[in-house]
Parts: C-alpha cells; sequence; structure tokens
C-alpha cells in the first residue's frame, strides 16, 4: 500500500479521536489540526496508478520496447501488445499478452510477404500458455502484481526527479536522473553511458488530468527520441477477463518464445 495514504489514513483516525474528545466536558481544548501541504513529488507519485485504481489503458514510447495495453487493478489482469518489424525481413510480428493473476495467453501474428517463408500457421484466438514450457523466456516470469500497474515506470522517473515545479494545472516539469530508473529501459546501457553527466539531468514533463491522475510522462533524450507514457481512458477502458473460447498454445508458439 502507498505510504502516502497509510499516513492520510492515520491522520484522519487522529482527526476522528480528536472530534471525539470534543464531545466530552472538564477536558481542555484539543489544539488545531494543522494540515501538511504535499510537495511536488508527493502529489505526483500520489497520482500514480495503484491497485485502487480503476481499469485504463497505457502506451509506452520512444524506450526500448515500446508496447501498449489495458491495466486492471481490480480484475488483477492486464494486456500488452508489442509491434516488430522483423529485421531483413518484409514480415512485422504482432504479439499480445494477457495476464489474469498467474495465467497467460498469448495472440502472435505475422503480416507482410509472409508467403513461403516457412513460418507457422497460428490460431487466431487466445492460446493458453504453459510457463513451464517457455524455457528462460521472460514469459516464463510473468504473472500479475502490483509493479505492473505503473508499466511505463513513472513512480521512478518522478522518484529520481529533482528540480519539480508546476508550472501550469496540472503540468509539471523538472529533471530526471536516467541513471537511478534503469528499470524503465529508456535508454540502453552504452547509450547512458554516453549520455555521461546528461544522463542525470534529462527533462522531465509530467501532466496531471482534472481528477489528479498521471495522464502523461515524457523524458526527452537529447540526441534520440523521446521517452513517453500515457495513462488514459481511466474507468472506461473494458474489463480483463479469461478467454472463454482460449485454446492450448501449439508447440510452434514455444519455438518462438524461445527465440
Amino acid at each position: 500500500m502507498n505510504r502516502n495514504r497509510i499516513a492520510a489514513a492515520t491522520a484522519l483516525l487522529i482527526a476522528g479521536a480528536t472530534t471525539a474528545a470534543c464531545g466530552t466536558t472538564g477536558g481542555p481544548a484539543a489544539a488545531p489540526t494543522v494540515e501538511k501541504t504535499k510537495t511536488v513529488t508527493e502529489t505526483l507519485l500520489d497520482a500514480v496508478p495503484d491497485a485502487s485504481s480503476p481499469v485504463f489503458h497505457y502506451t509506452v514510447e520512444g524506450g526500448l520496447n515500446p508496447f501498449s495495453g489495458v491495466i486492471d487493478p481490480a480484475g488483477r489482469a492486464m494486456t500488452a501488445e508489442i509491434t516488430q518489424k522483423v529485421p531483413d525481413t518484409p514480415i512485422t510480428l504482432s504479439m499480445r499478452f494477457l495476464v489474469v493473476e498467474e495465467k497467460i495467453w498469448t495472440k502472435i501474428a505475422f503480416t507482410g510477404a509472409t508467403a513461403d517463408l516457412g513460418l507457422p500457421k497460428l490460431p487466431k484466438k487466445w492460446m493458453a500458455i504453459d510457463p513451464a514450457k517457455t524455457g528462460d523466456s521472460d514469459v516464463s516470469d510473468m504473472k500479475f502484481s502490483a509493479a505492473e500497474i505503473d508499466p511505463g515506470y513513472v513512480t521512478a522517473l518522478v522518484s529520481a526527479a529533482a528540480g519539480l515545479t508546476q508550472t501550469t494545472a496540472g503540468h509539471f516539469t523538472g529533471t530526471t536522473d536516467l541513471t537511478r530508473s534503469t528499470e524503465a529501459e529508456i535508454v540502453g546501457t552504452k547509450e547512458l553511458t554516453a549520455l555521461g553527466e546528461q544522463a542525470k539531468t534529462a527533462p522531465l514533463d509530467v501532466v496531471v488530468d482534472a481528477d489528479g491522475r498521471i495522464a502523461k510522462a515524457t523524458v526527452k533524450i537529447p540526441e534520440a527520441a523521446d521517452y513517453e507514457v500515457t495513462y488514459d481512458r481511466y474507468g472506461a477502458a473494458k474489463p480483463l477477463t479469461t478467454p472463454a473460447d482460449a485454446v492450448k498454445a501449439p508447440a510452434a508458439v514455444y519455438e518462438l518464445l524461445k527465440g
């Protein structure tokens, strides 16, 4: 649970106890409570989606692994969609994953001039994955957890930020230290080294919606594409459920997942 939310709940309990005490007679008057003003960092960290957030859509662009999907905290479920051009071929590979608790399904499609290239013909329905058959691939570790609720690592970017200020309503700027948020995979190790000291002061721009929720976070990378995280359609994205007509993944899928 978010530490700031625990502190807020504790403050409410104390306030409630104070109110009850004021209803008795003969005791000293209670001292007035003073509400602490949040820092910009605390405001932005509280704006990051958590387990209490409604289902929402996300897009992560510009990093090492761009992807998009839906996060359903209440259903403990998520989707991730990745589309990549296969190097030195006319083929585009699209992969979708659905994770509910610890269960995994996938959809894999090839588009482009795929004839006579020996590609497997795969079912178009959701295919159930057995993690034990995926070898050492990242798929074997796929499961829903609290960390998945912030797929763009906005928490890490804000925690590593400096000089955050609110420029207009819902709009915040500052810098972030990319060396402290490597888990976001914004740039590779070589690129991070090449950036030198610039990596520690990458411009950060964060937008919060009218309900105080993260809408967009953008990191400007010198001589590279911006890293952009978008969280939208809060409460409007379709909740995720277990696919009713899924089929078992054929052997060809496991071979693809193993690389």
